[in-house]
């Protein structure tokens, strides 16, 4: 009876899992709401940083880690959607790995963001690293947030949702 129930259980946490991994486990992740004003900041010369300096464009502000690989697999789709829309949107990369991390990552990439230190533990702004990463978020031109997505996007999501803001 007991080897009946625990390979009953082993199952149903099997397919459980399966089909998490399958069908996102993101979709039962809820991104708390982030002002920008809330976020403190450093460049990668170690200066502090308001995002509202941005305020007047179109802003996509997207969550990564070095060691998070769908955030590095999204990487050559925001450069490229980047390159589409030319000056008209910002994008601001955060990571809250040491500023000598991100720099070395920066520095061995082509990309053309502008990547940012977080002062908090992204958990502070109830970002769970271990299951929310990548997290984008997407403000207006007067800093309102209009939406927000949690795992990798691909260049015809990330398109669809800065429409949303532009």
């Amino acid at each position: 009876m007991v080897k009946k129930t625990f390979w009953k259980g082993f199952i149903i946490g099997g397919v459980t899992f399966i089909l998490m991994a399958t069908f996102g486990y993101h979709k039962f992740i809820k991104s708390p709401d982030i002002l920008l004003s809330q976020l403190e900041l450093k460049d990668l010369k170690g200066n502090d940083i308001e995002l509202t300096k941005y305020i007047g464009k179109p802003l996509v502000v997207n969550y990564w880690a070095t060691w998070c690989a769908p955030c590095l697999k999204e990487f050559p789709y925001f450069e490229d959607v980047k390159k589409r829309f030319g000056n008209d949107i910002n994008f601001v990369m955060i990571s809250d790995e040491s500023i000598e991390k991100i720099t070395s990552f920066s520095n061995s990439k082509p990309y053309s963001f502008n990547f940012l230190k977080s002062s908090k533990k992204l958990s502070e702004y109830g970002i769970n690293e271990m299951t929310a990463l990548p997290t984008t978020y997407f403000y207006d031109m007067q800093g309102n947030l209009i939406a927000k997505h949690t795992s990798a996007l691909n260049v015809e999501s990330l398109i669809e949702l800065i429409e949303r803001i532009n």
